[in-house]
Formats: structure tokens, C-alpha cells, sequence
């Protein structure tokens, strides 16, 4: 039930790129593999697939990187998540039609209880924008000093 390392990687860069959002610099790839302390050529594939996704928009050339294609306001961790590991199932039997019944035992009492801890994570993630992180990071850099 947990996220994968490609999950972490990419908010980590999303990150990034929300610290310097709106400047249109783009921000190169082995920058922030490098500060970041992630393989650079595995974060490359998950920006191909983040700008897919319409999250970052990329620029080619010597001075090319990439940038949030949109406010950090409107990108929410829910929004990485289906884009690098699709929607989220904690368990196997939510990924049949909506309606159909377990088919191990013709019915699961656990079903209802599966859907809920999925429903909330959802939400959880759905409410978790990119500039609500930073925000947090920055109060929790505040109380350090």
C-alpha cells in the first residue's frame, strides 16, 4: 500500500520548480537531480511522463529545463500520483466495476471499509496542492531557526 520511490522523486522536483513558480527560467534536470540526491536519468523519464500529464512544460536548448505548466495551487499530490502510478487501489478487488462482488468468496464485508481508506487517501492527496507543501516546508524552516 505504499508509494513508489517514483511518487517521492517526482514532488521532489514539482517542489522545485513551485519555489521558482511564476519565473519562466527553466530549471535543468541535472540541477535538481543534483539537490535532490535522484538518479538523473530516472528523473528524466518521470518528467517525460509528468509533462504528459500536463504538470511541467519543458524547453529545449542550452538554457532549457523545465517549469510548472500550471499555478502550484493547482497541482495536487492526487495529480502525481495518478499520472506516475495511476488511481490509487489499496487493495485488489476496488479495481473491478464499481458494483461487482468480491470474486475469492461471492461477497466481501471488507469492501465498503476498502473503498472508505481509498476514498480518504484520495481526498487527503486531492487537498495537498503543491503550494500548501511549501508553505509547509517553510513554516517548518521558520521554527528551526
Amino acid at each position: 500500500m505504499k508509494f513508489g520511490v517514483g511518487v517521492d522523486y517526482s514532488l521532489k522536483a514539482l517542489l522545485m520548480l513551485a519555489d521558482r513558480y511564476p519565473s519562466t527560467q527553466p530549471l535543468r534536470v541535472e540541477e535538481i537531480a543534483a539537490v535532490q540526491r535522484v538518479p538523473e536519468n530516472y528523473l528524466r523519464r518521470l518528467l517525460i511522463e509528468l509533462k504528459r500529464g500536463g504538470l511541467v512544460l519543458s524547453q529545449k536548448g542550452p538554457s532549457g529545463g523545465y517549469m510548472l505548466a500550471r499555478p502550484p495551487a493547482r497541482i495536487t499530490m492526487a495529480d502525481v500520483v495518478e499520472i506516475i502510478e495511476g488511481d490509487y487501489m489499496p487493495v485488489e478487488c476496488l479495481e473491478d466495476a464499481a458494483n461487482s462482488f468480491c470474486p475469492r468468496d461471492g461477497g466481501c464485508p471488507m469492501r465498503d471499509v476498502w473503498r472508505e481508506v481509498r476514498d480518504s487517501v484520495v481526498g487527503i492527496l486531492r487537498n495537498a496542492t503543491l503550494q500548501s507543501l511549501t508553505e509547509r516546508r517553510k513554516s517548518v524552516l521558520m521554527y528551526q531557526i
